[in-house]
């Protein structure tokens, strides 16, 4: 087994599962409909599946076909949802959503670069935010 660094994904056979996973459930096709919901209709639809992004959108877990693509619809999304309706007011919603915008900006690719490198973080993976 090829291990790279030490996340739950970093290795060939979690990579492989994921893979695996990801076709056999089609996860994205659905994932797609929440994320191109309207922000206004539905902001916490579009929310909860940038959550989803956050959570999985990574390098060995999210179609590295589409993760770039789809990294940007995410971000395009949910900055859809500040100043939409009821998303507009709270000051903590708001840094809440700028935070998560922040961590998605993060794994853009360098220019130039041919993926997204795997993002750097001082906290644990499950800290997703």
């Amino acid at each position: 087994m090829g291990m790279w660094a030490f996340e739950p994904w970093d290795n060939d056979e979690a990579a492989d599962w994921f893979g695996d996973f990801m076709d056999r459930t089609q996860l994205r096709k659905e994932w797609l409909k929440g994320i191109n919901a309207d922000p206004v209709e539905s902001p916490g639809v579009v929310r909860a599946a940038a959550a989803l992004f956050v959570m999985l959108g990574r390098v060995y877990v999210w179609p590295i076909m589409t993760i770039d693509q789809d990294l940007e619809l995410t971000i395009a999304s949910l900055s859809a949802l500040v100043g939409a309706g009821e998303y507009s007011e709270p000051p903590e919603l708001v840094a809440a959503i700028e935070q998560e915008l922040a961590e998605l900006k993060s794994r853009r690719k360098p220019s130039g670069s041919p993926s997204a490198p795997p993002s750097e973080s001082s906290k644990p993976w499950w800290k997703f935010w």
